[in-house]
């Protein structure tokens, strides 16, 4: 599983191969998705999500995407 450290004032690295994996570029945003419980997960912040599909089993893939598109707008 890839990790990164917390810098001092609270910036993180990405792996690189989490960053080829979300199509990230230098100056793109990510967003932040509260799982609950203390869990987060990272995509990329521009655009629709189109399938959150994987991310975990006991999501229903469909309300978390519009849920997501809506905390955007």
């Amino acid at each position: 599983m890839p990790t990164a450290m917390v810098t001092f004032n609270g910036r993180i690295t990405l792996p690189s191969n989490v960053r080829k994996q979300l199509g990230l570029k230098t100056g793109d945003s990510v967003d932040f998705v509260d799982l609950g419980k203390g869990r987060f997960a990272i995509t990329p912040g521009a655009g629709p999500v189109a399938d959150p599909k994987g991310w975990n089993s006991n999501l229903d893939s469909a309300s978390v995407g519009e849920e997501m598109d809506e905390t955007r707008r």
